[in-house]
């Protein structure tokens, strides 16, 4: 062998032994931060978000920085010592196809043993600091020709999927007071609507086919809320410390409020209605020549 061979023989040693020094092993890429370079990153889908939880939403403080969640609970039950109006079918139910053939009975006052369901209890605006933004979408369903949930509370920009479980043509009417915020024909078997509320407030849900249909969204700007269940009792969790007011609404009954203070545990707030309240002026004569 010539000197020219053993030379160009030496010469791509070295290239091949610079070329694997260079290309670390599937075990050390990303080790460094270095490694990836020309590496496309994957990203995470704009609006991506966790599954939607009761009473709570993803907290991030001004400035970027992460706002902890606090270990306070806001806990109670809401009394009812009044009588409670009877709650029937709508007569005009029998009027409406497939909403006649179910005998559901209306859910406006839903008072038992001496306690009342879907009360909304919430945090006032204003009251949490840092700023918090929703885990998922929230949704109301048109269902036996009634809404599902009647009341709840979603935050501000928080997406909500209106569905449309029946067989049968609903329209969806929602506004707050004389302002309409969107009012759309939603046919059986339709997709869901998408929508938002970039205002706080309480916006009252609607049909124009079905005129009993009525279901209240409150938009709120903190998660911290809770709806009471059949025994009156309302549970608000992950609450940080602080001094807040809290308000109860019903949609027949209107607002209470109470002062509370969280210091990291347990803290205890009961509310009580007794029925001679007057109509909140978001829902002014529901019951009016309904049954």
């Amino acid at each position: 062998m010539n000197v020219r061979s053993i030379a160009s023989i030496a010469v791509l040693s070295l290239a091949a032994t610079a070329f694997l020094t260079g290309c670390p092993s599937d075990g050390d890429k990303g080790s460094t931060g270095k490694s990836g370079a020309g590496k496309t990153p994957t990203a995470k889908p704009a609006g991506s978000t966790k599954p939607a939880s009761t009473g709570t939403g993803t907290a991030a403080a001004a400035g970027g920085d992460a706002a902890k969640y606090g270990k306070g609970v806001i806990k109670g039950t809401v009394t009812f010592t009044g009588e409670a109006p009877e709650m029937k079918v709508p007569k005009k139910r029998s009027e409406a196809e497939f909403c006649k053939d179910s005998e559901v009975k209306y859910n406006a006052v839903l008072a038992k043993d001496g306690k009342l369901q879907d009360v909304l209890v919430r945090i006032a605006d204003g009251q949490v600091k840092g700023e918090y933004e929703p885990e998922g979408s929230a949704t109301v369903n048109q269902k036996d020709c009634m809404y599902e949930p009647r009341i709840q509370a979603v935050m501000t920009e928080q997406e909500l999927l209106v569905k449309n479980s029946d067989p049968t043509l609903h329209n969806v009417n929602a506004g707050s007071g004389a302002t309409t915020l969107f009012n759309t024909a939603q046919p059986k078997g339709a997709p869901d609507l998408k929508k938002s509320f970039e205002e706080t407030g309480t916006y009252r849900f609607k049909c124009d086919v079905h005129s009993w249909m009525r279901g209240f969204v409150f938009a709120t700007d903190n998660p911290f809320n809770g709806v009471s269940g059949e025994d009156g009792t309302f549970n608000i969790a992950k609450v940080p410390d602080g001094k807040y007011k809290v308000i109860a609404w019903h949609s027949q009954y209107g607002a209470k409020e109470k002062e509370v203070e969280v210091k990291g545990g347990e803290v205890s707030v009961d509310f009580e209605y007794d029925g001679t309240e007057a109509e909140p002026a978001e829902n002014q004569g529901e019951l009016k020549d309904l049954f």
